[in-house]
């Protein structure tokens, strides 16, 4: 069993906030959150994240609080757009994780040092070696894995592993977020 101790990560955002809400958001969880890992990034809809030049700051800002700051990918990549999208989060950020919520993001991390998001389903022992084998050091296992199944996966696990504890879940991850469906209107 991996016995490192615990953590505290602040997932990425999922809101559909404005970029001044969202920046005072991270600076403050920069000044005042007991976290060691602050996830940045878009999920949700890569038509939110064009334009989002406020996050070296916010990246500053958290390193220089002494947060580990991982950059979260897209949860559904559906077009070359979207591709293209994950593939300048990757070239953007060679000196930061990248988080995978979408298997396609595997093939742009492979032997690479990156993190697993929960989107990503690893229910067992296996699944968890193949994707450490392929670079995986962090992995946020699925919500709703039964206590018995998070027990096998810390025994058998090189990577570190997260569980969500606190917050929202997603109601469901959209191929067409609000925010496509308010521009296309």
């Amino acid at each position: 069993m991996n016995s490192t101790q615990a953590k505290l990560s602040l997932g990425p955002l999922l809101f559909n906030w404005d970029v001044d809400k969202i920046r005072d958001f991270y600076f403050k969880i920069a000044d005042e959150a007991p976290v060691d890992h602050v996830y940045v990034g878009e999920v949700v809809c890569s038509k939110r994240g064009y334009g989002n030049d406020y996050i070296p700051d916010v990246i500053e800002r958290l390193e220089r609080a002494g947060k580990k700051v991982i950059i979260s990918g897209l949860a559904l990549i559906m077009d070359d757009k979207d591709k293209r999208f994950m593939e300048s989060h990757n070239a953007m950020s060679p000196d930061y994780m990248i988080e995978a919520n979408d298997l396609s993001a595997i093939n742009f991390l492979r032997g690479k040092d990156h993190a697993i998001g929960p989107f990503v389903n690893i229910y067992n022992e296996a699944t968890l070696r193949y994707f450490e084998k392929g670079g995986a050091k962090r992995v946020s296992l699925n919500h709703e894995l039964p206590c018995s199944s998070l027990k096998a996966l810390a025994d058998a696990a090189t990577a570190e592993l997260e569980v969500q504890v606190f917050g929202r879940l997603p109601l469901a991850i959209s191929a067409r977020c609000y925010h496509a469906r308010a521009h296309n209107l």
